[in-house]
């Protein structure tokens, strides 16, 4: 066989694993790109140390209509009540409910509770202040989550050591602490606003009142 011949061979294959390669990489970044939204709207219990069973919270959201079918774990393609059940700022939402394989779309993702709490902030949370010393706490989310992991609910400035507690902090819905809570993907900040009829049949479910944050997540390492 001639170097031409083997030539001839050797590069379809070659063709073909380039092309197969490149098709399966492209797959998984419309994956990521349907599934982990940058922007999501959380809903959370306002006691972060409240229990919830999250069979009941599926059962009820589904109740409601707010959750669809399961798309894959712990994940829910928009119930038929969706709409009725997040107040859209503007006449006509430009919002994607069908999952779609090239184009983010709107999901409910319910997690399972944490056996701790936990500090949900993103890129947009707001710079906090100290009430004493008035300085920016730059290491802020450090602070929080060493006081959590050390079971204690303040921490020091450490400029002026004054004493901030947690449950004291506004964060003007940028960020939150909870054991639970429910995430609805591509949902920008103040796009969408929970309907008090969605926030009542959560707190009848858990006993226990909640609210809502925007969190645009911090970008993930590729």
């Amino acid at each position: 066989m001639t170097v031409r011949q083997n030539i001839a061979i050797f590069l379809p294959s070659v063709v073909l694993s380039f092309i197969t390669n490149h098709s399966t990489k492209m797959a998984q970044a419309l994956e990521n790109v349907m599934w982990q939204a940058e922007f999501k709207l959380y809903l959370y219990p306002e006691d972060p140390d409240a229990p919830v069973e999250n069979a009941g919270l599926k059962s009820t959201l589904a109740d409601c209509k707010f959750i669809g079918p399961l798309i894959e774990k712990n994940r829910y393609q928009a119930g038929e009540q969706f709409l009725s059940l997040l107040c859209f700022m503007g006449c006509s939402p430009n919002i994607e409910l069908e999952p779609q394989n090239d184009r983010p779309y709107c999901y409910i993702e319910i997690p399972e509770s944490s056996a701790e709490k936990r500090f949900i902030a993103g890129r947009n949370t707001r710079k906090l202040q100290c009430p004493g010393c008035k300085q920016t706490v730059n290491n802020a989310k450090a602070l929080i989550n060493d006081a959590i992991e050390n079971k204690v609910d303040f921490f020091e400035c450490p400029e002026c050591n004054q004493r901030i507690d947690l449950e004291t902090i506004n964060w003007r819905k940028s960020a939150f602490i909870a054991k639970s809570w429910i995430a609805v993907g591509n949902i920008y900040e103040a796009e969408a606003i929970p309907d008090d009829k969605l926030l009542g049949q959560l707190e009848l479910a858990t006993g226990n009142p909640w609210k809502f944050a925007y969190i645009r997540e911090e970008p993930t390492a590729s």
